[in-house]
């Protein structure tokens, strides 16, 4: 008997991460916010480099 590869398998756990990654950012990014008093543009920031972050850890683990 002859078993195929899973290969779904190595990418499950991609969705958790990129969920985690962003939401790390965005409550570093209002934690800076909150302190220098910018509180809206530290979220924006947060939430779009944590975006960035994530998409960029997809790809290179999708072109792996």
């Amino acid at each position: 008997m002859n078993k195929k590869p899973v290969h779904w398998m190595k990418y499950s756990g991609l969705g958790i991460q990129m969920v985690v990654t962003i939401l790390i950012c965005l409550y570093i990014g209002e934690w800076i916010g909150k302190k220098f008093n910018y509180q809206i543009l530290g979220t924006l920031i947060g939430v779009f480099f944590g975006l960035f972050t994530s998409l960029y850890g997809l790809i290179k683990e999708i072109n792996n």
